[in-house]
């Protein structure tokens, strides 16, 4: 395996590890909303209904280096740009999902006091 495949396999591997982590603890909440009853916002039905979708990250990975041309003469940044886009989508995402996740229980602690 050359360098720039192992930098591929661990972009993609990256990915997939935070997708696989989102759709474990994203149903527990779902779980506790569901109680709850009341209007969630956006972002957090978003991430309720659209979670699965977070399993395409690797995909994504694998595009962007697909899609990295070769430019003759200067070195080959395939790995590179898809280990960027794979350590660089979770560390996105990760937060939005923190805060999509805990926006409701933030809502309700305001409503409350």
């Amino acid at each position: 395996m050359t360098g720039q495949h192992a930098l591929l396999v661990f972009g993609m591997l990256c990915s997939l590890v935070a997708a696989i982590v989102v759709n474990l603890v994203v149903p527990q909440f779902d779980e506790v909303y569901r109680n709850f009853g009341a209007e969630l916002p956006w972002l957090t039905r978003a991430l309720l209904a659209g979670r699965s979708l977070l399993l395409a990250l690797p995909a994504l990975v694998l595009l962007a280096w697909w899609l990295t041309p070769a430019v003759p003469g200067r070195p080959n940044r395939r790995g590179l740009v898809a280990l960027l886009v794979g350590v660089g989508l979770p560390l996105v995402l990760v937060p939005l999902v923190v805060i999509g996740l805990y926006l409701p229980i933030f809502g309700m602690a305001g409503v409350g006091g």
